[in-house]
C-alpha cells in the first residue's frame, strides 16, 4: 500500500491535465454552439445546445420504474431473485401532493430457479433478462392503471446490448420474451415513455462532435481537440459544456443498423439527448420512443418534465426514480438466505453446494 501511495501524486497530475483538456474542449464547443449547423443524418436539430423550459407541474403525474436483482450460482442450480416497483408521484401547482406505489410499497421478490447447464455468459444474461422483464411488465401495468403524463425507466428504453444471445443460445426464449415486453410498453406508453441513464458511458455525442464539427473546422487547435475528444465520454465533455437547464441536440440511438433495434422493429423510433439537471453533477442521458416526425416535440416535453424532478444540486436524477431504486433494491444476502432455507429443507445435496471458490477451508 505504501508503494501505491507514492504513485498518487503522478496520477493526480494526470487527472488534472485530462480534465483541463476536456474543459478546454467544452468551452470551445460552447463558444461555437450557436453558429454550428449539425442537422442531418442522425441529428435532428441544427444547434448543439438548447434551453429547456421547466414544466410548472401544475397538474402532473409521473411514474418511475426500477428493479432489483440478487443472484447466486451454486453447484447444480442457480437462484435469481428479482423485484420491480412503480412509484407514482402526483404534483399540483408545483408541489408534490401524493406518492403511491404499485403493486405495493414493499414488494415480495420473485424467485427464479435455473437448473439448466448454462455457461457463465448465459447465466449472467438470464439474470439480467429476468430483471428487465419484471421492470418492463411492471411499467406496462402501471401505465395502464395510472395513466401518467410521463413514465420514466431507470436506464435504457431498449434491452441491454450484452444480453443479446448468440444464435442457438439457451437464453434465446428469455430474450424474445423481453423483446415482447418492450414492444408492449412502446404500444402502451408511446411518446410518454423515457429512460434516464444514471451513469452513461456512451460516446455518441462525442462522435457527432467529431464528425460534424471538428472535421469541418480548419484551425491549428483542431488536431489537439480531436485527440482530447478521442479519450472522452459524452458526460465527461458535457459536464464542461452545458449549464443547468440546458440539453443537447436530439440524435438517434444508433448511427447505423443496430441489432437490438432491428430485433425490436423500432430502428427509427428511439432517440436520445443529454440534460444538465444539477450544477454539481454530470448531465443525464435521456432516451425516448417517438415517431420521427414528432421527436423534437416529444423531447422538449420530456425534458420539461424531467428538469423540475431533479431537486438536488449535487445529484441530478429524477426523484421518482430515486424512490423506485430504494424500494426495489435487493442485497446479495437476500438470495443467500433463501439458499440456506432450501438447505434446511432438502439437506446438503450436490446441487445446493456452494462453489469451491466461496467455500475454501483456509
Amino acid at each position: 500500500m505504501h508503494e501505491l501511495l507514492g504513485q498518487l501524486a503522478g496520477i493526480a497530475e494526470k487527472i488534472k491535465h485530462i480534465e483541463g483538456n476536456r474543459q478546454k474542449l467544452g468551452i470551445f464547443l460552447r463558444e461555437i454552439a450557436e453558429s454550428a449547423d449539425i442537422a442531418g443524418d442522425d441529428v435532428l436539430e441544427p444547434k448543439l445546445i438548447y434551453k429547456v423550459i421547466a414544466n410548472p407541474l401544475t397538474k402532473a403525474r409521473i411514474v418511475g420504474i426500477d428493479g432489483g436483482l440478487s443472484q447466486h450460482a451454486y453447484h447444480g442450480i442457480d437462484l435469481i431473485l428479482t423485484r420491480a416497483v412503480a412509484t407514482i408521484f402526483d404534483y399540483t401547482d408545483g408541489k408534490l401532493t401524493a406518492v403511491n406505489y404499485w403493486p405495493s410499497a414493499i414488494v415480495t421478490p420473485t424467485l427464479i430457479v435455473i437448473s439448466d447447464p448454462y455457461s457463465d455468459e448465459e447465466w449472467a444474461a438470464s439474470s439480467s433478462l429476468e430483471r428487465q422483464r419484471g421492470e418492463i411488465d411492471t411499467a406496462v401495468n402501471a401505465f395502464k392503471i395510472f395513466n401518467p403524463n410521463l413514465l420514466l425507466l431507470d436506464g435504457s428504453v431498449v434491452p441491454h446490448g450484452n444480453d443479446r444471445p448468440a444464435k442457438g443460445s439457451a437464453t434465446v426464449p428469455r430474450y424474445r420474451t423481453v423483446l415482447n415486453s418492450f414492444n408492449a410498453l412502446y404500444a402502451t406508453a408511446g411518446d410518454r415513455l423515457a429512460g434516464c441513464v444514471e451513469d452513461s458511458r456512451g460516446r455518441r455525442f462525442c462522435e457527432i462532435v467529431g464528425e460534424k464539427i471538428l472535421a469541418n473546422i480548419k484551425r491549428p487547435i483542431v488536431p489537439e481537440l480531436q485527440k482530447i475528444l478521442a479519450g472522452t465520454r459524452d458526460t465527461n465533455l458535457l459536464f464542461h459544456m452545458l449549464t443547468v437547464g440546458e440539453r443537447t441536440c436530439i440524435f438517434r440511438y444508433a448511427k447505423a443498423e443496430h441489432p437490438i433495434l432491428t430485433d425490436l422493429g423500432v430502428e427509427n423510433r428511439i432517440f436520445c439527448f443529454y440534460l444538465k439537471t444539477a450544477e454539481f453533477d454530470r448531465p443525464i442521458r435521456v432516451e425516448f420512443y417517438s415517431e420521427p416526425d414528432k421527436a423534437i416535440e416529444t423531447a422538449e416535453r420530456i425534458a420539461s418534465f424531467v428538469l423540475p424532478l431533479c431537486c438536488h444540486s449535487g445529484y441530478g436524477f429524477p426523484v421518482p426514480l430515486i424512490e423506485a431504486d430504494v424500494r426495489a433494491k435487493l442485497a446479495e444476502r437476500d438470495v443467500s438466505i433463501l439458499h440456506d432455507q432450501l438447505v434446511d429443507r432438502v439437506g446438503i445435496t450436490p446441487g445446493l453446494l456452494k462453489l469451491r471458490r466461496e467455500s475454501r477451508p483456509l
